[in-house]
């Protein structure tokens, strides 16, 4: 607890120390060629609706007739920009913040910006609306194009790329969508489909959704859109309305991909299985939209992510409540470091340096290697089960026994069917798939993550997503959070059943009796003597 209150002291320092610093420098006027010399500054420029967005401009050292392209960074919820290079949050500690400072230093225009309703932005936060959000980033690219000398451009205008993590990641795959001048993003950790992120099947993450407001709203000062701020109290109540799902369908990739507009850009994506917010499901379906738009995208799995507050612990040396790590090692046995290898990313994208040599796919870990590698292939049925599940009593069904060790990476598709005594409410089930380890007899959940199913709910959230509904009796298909896990042999995979949830407000429910049964289909099963 005094690690978490020491990094939360600590970001407070830096956030007002920052807004101590609030002058804008005039753009100078460049009356003839000459040299540019390494600086920073502060602007403004003005959304069409009329908002005030505040940003710091990055000008790196260019010889006269050299060019540069542009990075836009900007900040994860409830944050604010990079003001400066060394005294501030992202300057002094976060990744994004570091390969942007490194871009700056290595010859590229960086932008960092505050997004509507954050730091000396004005406006109210939509959470990452087309119309709003998303067209701040095209302003501030305008901007660019009339006010910075020396851009790097082609055909499109300006060569631009982007790279931010969480709420800075979805806006990049709407902005790339919509306008092609960006040409290269690395989203980190992010969405989607942010109706499926906040609630899975219909149930909200709670105790997610109450921090998430806390920084974003009560933080920033009561910035909060109304319309957001109705969907908030909603999910409090457990419900999620047409309202809701009418507000948020077009702030996610998914819709985009949908509607024949998927990114435009190439993309690096990284992805984390401990995220319990934006599970690697969301990297996956992200980076198969954009390869099915025919773009260039890589996707890395590392073991991080979004870590729920005072429920996950972040490795000692990581901040509290979000980490990647430092480095990866793919299927194809090479050695990634993170920061480097985004910024070859960028480097071959908007400078035509030489390509990267990073697979596909690249788990930290795996032996995966292919966005197909990941497809649900081996088949289980699941007999009929009688279970009795209570807060302090979880109950496992096995699956499968490793007769070898054996590797699994993906997401499993579950078919379940629950009948709950004749009269009794449909229950909530949260489902984990777990290993018991053959050599301690103790049960494990796989990278922490838990998917919730109650079939009335699931029902609704059918209907309201999709326009189609179940009826009853009938079996609930659903994707369970990717996994990346190691079993040894004669450990037991199996679905771990819990009638509550760490991630989610305790319901109030008697002690669950239900009979399941259905099928599950897992991912691949690698031996090890397949991986060699």
């Amino acid at each position: 607890m005094r690690t978490y209150l020491l990094w939360l002291w600590f970001g407070l320092v830096l956030a007002l120390q920052g807004c101590m610093h609030a002058a804008v420098q005039p753009i100078p006027t460049q009356v003839k060629a000459s040299e540019l010399k390494q600086r920073y500054y502060q602007a403004k420029t003005i959304a069409p609706d009329g908002t005030v967005l505040a940003f710091t401009v990055y000008q790196p050292h260019l010889k006269v007739g050299q060019t540069a392209p542009l990075l836009l960074h900007t900040h994860g919820f409830g944050l604010s920009r990079m003001k400066r290079p060394s005294l501030s949050l992202y300057g002094f500690l976060l990744p994004t913040g570091q390969v942007a400072k490194k871009a700056w230093q290595n010859g590229y225009w960086v932008i960092s910006y505050d997004q509507r309703g954050h730091g000396n932005s004005q406006g109210k936060i939509r959470l990452a609306d087309p119309e709003k959000e998303a067209q701040d980033v095209i302003s501030i690219m305008n901007w660019a194009e009339q006010n910075l000398p020396q851009l790097a451009k082609n055909q499109n205008g300006v060569r631009a790329g982007m790279i931010g993590e969480s709420y800075a990641g979805g806006i990049q795959y709407l902005v790339s969508a919509l306008d092609p001048r960006l040409q290269a993003i690395v989203p980190i950790t992010t969405w989607y489909d942010i109706m499926n992120s906040l609630a899975p099947n219909g149930i909200p993450k709670t105790n997610w959704i109450t921090f998430l407001n806390l920084i974003g709203d009560w933080w920033n000062w009561n910035k909060f859109h109304p319309e957001l701020k109705q969907a908030y109290v909603d999910t409090q109540q457990g419900q999620l309305k047409d309202s809701t799902y009418n507000f948020l369908k077009t702030h996610q990739a998914s819709w985009f991909c949908e509607h024949a507009q998927a990114p435009k850009a190439d993309a690096l994506i990284i992805q984390g299985f401990r995220d319990v917010l934006f599970p690697f499901n969301e990297g996956v379906k992200a980076a198969q939209c954009i390869q099915h738009a025919q773009h260039e995208v890589h996707l890395i799995g590392v073991q991080g992510g979004h870590l729920q507050p005072f429920a996950q612990h972040s490795p000692l040396g990581n901040t509290p409540f979000w980490y990647i790590g430092k480095s990866v090692s793919c299927g194809n046995k090479q050695h990634y470091n993170l920061q480097d290898t985004i910024m070859a990313w960028f480097n071959q994208k908007l400078k035509d340096q030489t390509p990267i040599t990073l697979p596909e796919l690249c788990i930290d870990h795996s032996p995966v290697n292919h966005l197909s590698d990941l497809t649900p292939s081996t088949h289980y049925s699941i007999a009929k089960t009688w279970i009795a599940a209570t807060p302090k009593q979880a109950v496992f069904i096995p699956i499968h026994s490793a007769t070898q060790t054996t590797y699994m990476t993906g997401s499993p598709q579950l078919t379940l069917n629950i009948e709950s005594k004749s009269g009794q409410i449909a229950p909530t089930l949260f489902i984990s798939v777990a290993v018991k380890s053959a050599r301690t007899g103790k049960y494990q959940i796989l990278n922490e993550q838990t998917t919730p199913l109650n079939p009335a709910k699931k029902r609704l959230y059918d209907q309201v997503i999709q326009g189609s509904s179940q009826q009853d009796g009938e079996g609930q298909n659903i994707e369970l959070s990717s996994v990346n896990a190691k079993l040894h042999k004669n450990d037991t995979l199996g679905l771990l059943i819990n009638s509550e949830s760490i991630y989610y407000q305790k319901i109030r429910q008697p002690k669950i009796e239900a009979e399941i049964s259905g099928q599950i289909v897992l991912p691949k099963l690698w031996s090890e003597m397949t991986t060699k």
